[in-house]
């Protein structure tokens, strides 16, 4: 079959291409590329500027240029190692241009009098200019070389897949871009002022030569490099060309989670309708009262519980906010209701936390609570399944082993998950699949400590309903927070002895278990030993994620319970761990951690009634970017502040712990940069979804294509 024989040619796979074979096609999946139009929507990083050249006289270094001239000499040297300089000049001025690698047969092609023309990027050497290894084609006096009319685009790639088989396939995927349906409909595209599709991917493919900073709208989450600066520009076309792709991406996303909110509201919940009985009694017990924001948070709940489609929600509470006492009110609404209760943490050490405080205050209304733990024998987990199955087990706390076949439940009527951004999507949907009873699914509810902005959550997890506890609990103390270098380590130690000798506890927190030359950051074992050594009355324990669950859990309990004084620990420790007279934290090499992990980690303090002290020790010199992230931890407590910044410093993929996951991958929009086009893509979205609903799943397909070949779609679906 010709190329252009298929009367749907963008919709065959790549394979239908002369020359893409299966090795080919392959590396092609690896970037997503598996059908034609694919090619299209592979948008370049960056351009190279080939439709000018420029005089010797005018190059600065650092530019990537294409120069002419006449080759006046070429010698082979040996300066530390072999290499050939060839001088060329153009009148205005000479330039160098140095090889590495070279044979005979290039030495002799560049001899004195050639014309030749070359394109590299210009380096200082000494008082001169000079190119390393350019691109070169010598020139004929008789048959003038044409140059480039339009910039020369660079792809994100593969191993083993060049620059030049990527630009052959794209040029053929560009002849037939006028057949690419264009899916935005017409009123949503003149109300906009958007330019029609082929014409903008005409353009940034193939920009002419002054085209103002094409590359500009590719500026987001996905993309990285500059266009050349030195363009002039009509400002205005190219915004609209930058809007017109960002503005359908995110349109995109938001049908895929619109769809998914959609096919979930498709399946049947049982509806709780029972009043809160236990929740009742508990709250008569507790030497506290829930805070304004805690309730109407357990009220949003509740409405979601009592209706007959699975509620979907996502809690974000700041670190120390009470969402583990929302989830318990949620918890005892679905068992005052005759269900079973699954409660899933991310870490050994928060599940057994959370097995300790719902043991505490469910067992004195009667309420059996089940601690699934992958480090349990078979025999010790045995009867607790059994519990589970017969009914006897009111609601069962775990981590990854809930998920275990064995364990099996008589009556799953909620899920709450823990820190949820830590789990695969996929292990989600499997302990809700646990959960289905006949036509029935259970609620779930999804919690997380880590703030996340607004414009984030509403593009990410568009699919669940949204609550916020924006209210801290009486009593808690302000942080505290300073940022000194390591040098002023000693002064450290001695913060910590005298604030051990007052009866307070603190924590040291390090980044690596064992010794790492990449790193060179000391070691929490070795920290230990050097703490032991210079506090001998205090008593000093160390944990983290290498030790055996037992151990752990151990020495946990000691300092819980004041027998270890000062605990040296990774970020095992990050989440969940509650100890009221903990008042001091020191994180060692703080500059190599994450905003919201420093967040989270000072958030371990300031628990009790005791003022509460955060040092970020760091290592000179300090970067930019570690640098705004310390000033932003000294100048702010507020988590939403912190994750604002945070996502500015490190985009989605990185907030929400996704580079892993996958759950968002955009390709050329910044929520950051482009969130002011949120509210117009959702309204276009009802559009779509009410008078074109064909159209939603070629707009997903079309953006949401993962290299695996499979849709974004379904990372919503959780």
């Amino acid at each position: 079959m010709s190329e252009a024989s298929s009367p749907d040619f963008l919709q065959q796979p790549v394979t239908a291409l002369r020359g893409v074979g299966d090795a080919l096609a392959e590396k092609l999946a690896r970037l997503g590329i598996m059908r034609v139009e694919d090619l299209l929507f592979h948008l370049p990083l960056r351009y190279q500027d080939r439709t000018r050249i420029y005089p010797i006289a005018e190059l600065k270094v650092g530019q990537e240029v294409l120069v002419e001239g006449e080759i006046e000499s070429t010698e082979v040297v040996l300066r530390g190692r072999r290499m050939m300089l060839c001088h060329i000049s153009d009148g205005t001025g000479i330039l160098t241009l140095r090889f590495f690698h070279f044979t005979t047969a290039q030495k002799q092609s560049l001899r004195q009098g050639v014309p030749i023309r070359c394109f590299g990027e210009v380096r200082q050497a000494g008082f001169k200019l000079e190119m390393a290894h350019p691109e070169y084609r010598l020139l004929s006096a008789t048959h003038p070389e044409p140059i480039e009319n339009t910039l020369t685009p660079t792809y994100p790639a593969t191993e083993g897949l060049q620059q030049r088989s990527l630009r052959r396939l794209i040029e053929i995927a560009l002849e037939h871009v006028d057949e690419l349906p264009d899916l935005l409909p017409e009123r949503v595209v003149e109300r906009h002022g958007f330019p029609q599709l082929g014409e903008v991917l005409s353009l940034l493919h193939k920009p002419q030569g002054g085209t103002p900073s094409p590359a500009l709208p590719l500026s987001g989450e996905g993309a990285r490099g500059r266009a050349p600066s030195d363009s002039s520009p009509d400002k205005g076309r190219l915004g609209r060309v930058s809007s017109r792709l960002v503005f359908e991406e995110l349109l995109a996303h938001q049908l895929g989670v619109q769809q998914a909110r959609h096919e979930l509201q498709q399946v049947q919940a049982p509806a709780m309708q029972d009043t809160n009985r236990y929740w009742q009694q508990l709250l008569r017990s507790l030497p506290f009262a829930p805070t304004d924001a805690q309730n109407r948070v357990i009220g949003e709940i509740t409405q979601d519980l009592q209706q007959g489609i699975p509620m979907n929600r996502l809690v974000q509470g700041d670190v120390g906010s009470g969402k583990t006492l929302v989830a318990v009110a949620a918890a005892l609404h679905a068992i005052a209701n005759g269900f079973q209760v699954a409660l899933m943490a991310p870490t050994e050490l928060l599940a057994e936390q959370h097995y300790q405080n719902l043991t505490r205050w469910l067992e004195p209304l009667g309420l059996e609570t089940v601690f699934i733990s992958g480090n349990q024998t078979p025999r010790q987990r045995r009867r607790k399944v059994e519990n589970l199955l017969l009914g006897i087990g009111h609601i069962a706390v775990g981590t990854h082993a809930l998920f275990q076949r064995t364990v099996e439940f008589l009556q799953l009527g909620l899920i709450i998950i823990d820190e949820q951004h830590r789990f695969g999507v996929h292990q989600r949907m499997s302990l809700r699949e646990k959960g289905k009873q006949g036509d029935n699914y259970p609620h779930q509810l999804v919690m997380t400590a880590t703030p996340i902005p607004r414009t984030l959550a509403m593009t990410a997890y568009g699919d669940l309903d949204y609550s916020v506890i924006d209210e801290l609990p009486p009593g808690r103390t302000p942080i505290t927070t300073v940022a000194l270098s390591n040098e002023r380590r000693d002064d450290v130690i001695g913060r910590i002895a005298a604030a051990c000798c007052e009866g307070r506890q603190a924590y040291w927190v390090c980044t690596l278990i064992e010794e790492s030359e990449a790193l060179q950051c000391e070691t929490a074992e070795d920290t230990a030993a050097l703490l032991r050594e210079r506090l001998p009355h205090v008593e000093v324990g160390l944990v983290h994620g290498r030790l055996h669950g037992s151990e752990k859990e151990s020495i946990m309990r000691q300092f819980k319970q004041g027998e270890i004084q000062l605990l040296v620990a990774t970020t095992v420790i990050e989440v969940g761990v509650d100890v009221p007279n903990a008042s001091l934290m020191i994180i060692e090499n703080a500059e190599r951690f994450g905003l919201s992990q420093l967040h989270q980690l000072r958030g371990r303090v300031g628990r009790g009634s005791t003022a509460s002290s955060c040092v970020l020790l760091y290592q000179n010199p300090l970067g930019k970017t570690a640098r705004k992230r310390l000033d932003a931890m000294r100048n702010s407590t507020d988590g939403f502040v912190i994750a604002d910044i945070d996502l500015e410093l490190r985009g989605p993929g990185e907030v929400l712990g996704t580079r892993q996951t996958g759950d968002v991958r955009l390709r050329i929009a910044s929520l950051l940069r482009d969130q002011h086009l949120l509210p117009a893509v959702q309204v276009a979205a009802r559009e779509i979804v009410a008078n074109y609903p064909e159209r939603v799943k070629l707009l997903t397909k079309r953006w949401l294509q993962q290299p695996d070949g499979d849709t974004a779609t379904r990372f919503f679906q959780s």
